[in-house]
């Protein structure tokens, strides 16, 4: 039953290949990836009431998140058809490899930031058990949810940014420190909020058999405020400024980083050594692009650049 809910569940991967976020983002009509969302969303719930009846019918919840994710990508390609007007064209070998080539080192970042988000679990399980990796990822799993809002935002204002940047790196900047301050306030008083409440919010979202994850919630409580803050330094900034180089370097250093803590500080402290070990690589993140874009001259909270 696994690997059928395994198999299942790959179709959601095709969908998001099919799923063209790239173009709406690029057109900056964000409204359609809402739409096609909430498209996707409302198959699924209404053949979850519709199919799902007792435990035996467990296949039908991969099968229609994926049926929903895929219809929604092919409503979408005819809409970008219809709609926009643009035709499907096979690309040519050397517009293959000069995109390969353009999106290299974007790509090589994408593979660090899994590595050193999943690692820490693979890590933790290989020196633990079940019950001490199920205390982590259970307050890693209200981190995440915490940090989810980051990625909308991030994906709406990227284009606009891009934009202003090929206009005026000047009006791009001061649009740049605008957001930093908005992200930042907004994500600071989120960690206040889940450092001083933890205890009443693993109370309530996960209930008294997860005491466990309440210090690992405190350790890691800070994470959103800290990931807002390297998403505006790097995707926002530095990615818009061309330094992608630098961008994944930075990142595969910190997953470097990530795992060697991991294997130093999870067999003496468990759960509690990696959420140490993940808030100290992502405070490096952060903390590297901030003095990286301060070496090149962008000073962006002091208002000004050269």
């Amino acid at each position: 039953m696994n690997q059928l809910v395994y198999i299942a569940t790959f179709g959601m991967v095709i969908g998001n290949v099919l799923f063209p976020i790239w173009f709406f983002q690029g057109i900056e009509k964000m409204r359609y990836i809402t739409i096609l969302n909430i498209i996707a969303k409302t198959i699924f719930t209404i053949g979850i009431f519709l199919l799902v009846k007792q435990r035996s019918d467990i296949l039908f919840v991969p099968l229609l998140n994926s049926l929903g994710t895929i219809l929604v990508g092919f409503i979408s390609l005819g809409m970008i058809k219809r709609t926009f007007g643009v035709n499907f064209v096979y690309p040519s070998w050397s517009d293959i490899k000069y995109q390969l080539k353009e999106g290299w080192h974007v790509f090589i970042s994408t593979v660090a930031i899994s590595l050193y988000t999943v690692s820490n679990t693979f890590i933790l399980g290989l020196f633990t058990n079940n019950t001490v990796v199920g205390y982590y990822a259970s307050a890693e799993k209200i981190i995440n949810a915490a940090t989810g809002i980051i990625n909308p935002i991030s994906q709406t204002i990227y284009p606009y940014i891009s934009r202003l940047m090929s206009e005026s790196p000047e009006k791009g900047l001061i649009f740049i420190r605008k957001i930093l301050l908005i992200v930042g306030g907004c994500t600071f008083l989120i960690s206040l909020m889940i450092f001083v409440f933890t205890e009443n919010i693993v109370d309530i979202v996960l209930g008294d058999n997860y005491r466990q994850s309440v210090i690992v919630l405190k350790i890691i409580s800070f994470l959103p405020f800290i990931i807002g803050l390297s998403n505006i330094f790097g995707i926002q900034t530095m990615l818009n400024l061309g330094y992608k180089k630098a961008f994944s370097n930075i990142l595969m250093l910190a997953s470097i980083l990530n795992v060697f803590l991991a294997i130093i500080l999870v067999p003496a402290f468990k759960h509690i050594g990696t959420a140490f070990g993940v808030t100290i690589s992502e405070f490096f993140v952060t903390l590297a692009m901030f003095m990286y874009l301060h070496s090149k001259g962008i000073k962006l909270l002091e208002g000004k650049h050269v």
